[in-house]
């Protein structure tokens, strides 16, 4: 009887190696292929094959090692592409920035703003005051405000601005401001995305005879003239730049971090750095 447990004994201990041992096979015979097709480009196809390797054989310790390291590779080769792609879409677009901010004065009030402000020199607030017409300005942030101001002798009230030309519309609502001085003067204050929207409207509209009216208790109505049209639709391109110019450097930035950690890592390892 002690003979046939010894035996059983046995038996199980040279099927669990065995089963070790298959396993241990099958884990990096996925890293070898995740590897080959690193080799070829097919990064998402290698990342598939290693996220497999710690899904399917969390004991294989050495196998999860192997396959964290070529994922970092991965991660590094990934991040060398995004680099190079942001780099070559940046690159025109800074000296686009900078002539389509010579249209553009600076303003800011040190005492109270963490930021300076874009405001188009054809639309400065000092020079439109007692007059109704649209404004927009980018900060230095990035974020885009755009401003219907309403001067006249009676209230509007307004909480709606309405851009129209013949059947297409473009309407937002926002926050009002309004005070008395020699005259009734409202601000409607749009959030960003409206902003955005409403300079975009004008943008797609440029060349079109663009009515602006102003809801609110009652209807004021006017029109654009070209030289307004002219400073929204350039402060939107100043935007869009602007915002373009800040994603590139945060994608080339997080993509410098990573291949700075990868390199830490590997330097004193030579032949480690993928191609």
């Amino acid at each position: 009887m002690k003979r046939i447990l010894f035996l059983c004994l046995v038996a199980l201990t040279v099927l669990s190696c065995n089963t070790k041992q298959r396993e241990r096979n099958a884990a990096f015979a996925r890293v070898d292929e995740a590897r080959t097709l690193v080799q070829t480009g097919s990064l998402n196809a290698a990342k598939m094959q290693l996220d497999t390797v710690h899904l399917l054989y969390p004991r294989q310790v050495d196998a999860r090692r192997a396959a964290k390291s070529l994922m970092d590779s991965i991660t590094y080769i990934e991040a060398c592409r995004t680099a190079a792609y942001a780099d070559s879409l940046l690159q025109p677009l800074l000296p686009e920035v900078d002539k389509l901010v010579k249209g553009f004065n600076r303003e800011k009030n040190g005492e109270y703003e963490n930021y300076g402000r874009y405001v188009h020199k054809l639309l400065p607030t000092g020079r439109n005051t007692n007059r109704c017409f649209l404004q927009a300005y980018v900060n230095e942030d990035m974020r885009v405000a755009a401003k219907s101001y309403y001067y006249g002798a009676a209230p509007v009230n307004q909480q709606a601005v309405t851009l129209s030309v013949g059947d297409e519309v473009f309407r937002a609502g926002g926050s009002n401001h309004a005070f008395e001085a020699e005259g009734r003067h409202e601000i409607l204050t749009l959030d960003e995305p409206s902003s955005l929207g409403l300079l975009a409207f004008v943008s797609a509209h440029k060349a079109d005879r663009l009515k602006v009216t102003l809801n609110g208790t009652r209807t004021y109505a006017y029109y654009l003239s070209q030289q307004e049209k002219q400073a929204l639709e350039e402060t939107f391109r100043l935007a869009v730049s602007m915002k373009d110019v800040r994603r590139l450097e945060d994608l080339l930035n997080t993509a410098d971090r990573q291949m700075k950690h990868y390199e830490s890592k590997t330097a004193s390892l030579p032949g480690q750095f993928p191609n």
